[in-house]
């Protein structure tokens, strides 16, 4: 990709954002070469539903009121 002019970091960041909401992530972690369970956390993070984020937010009003 550098040999061509391209950002190599960024294009590689948007490939495995887009497959790792496609792709499952023992998939992702055979393409992109990271461990199994970094894989599974970014799917994680990268899933469609907000319901996990609003309860862990909502835990953490609540330790600090």
């Amino acid at each position: 990709m550098r040999k061509h002019g391209l950002p190599g970091i960024s294009a590689r960041n948007t490939a495995m954002m887009e497959a790792i909401t496609d792709l499952p992530p023992i998939v992702v972690s055979d393409i992109f070469g990271m461990h199994p369970h970094t894989a599974y956390a970014w799917a994680q993070y990268a899933q469609n539903g907000w319901a996990e984020y609003l309860e862990a937010a909502q835990a953490t009003e609540d330790v600090q009121v």
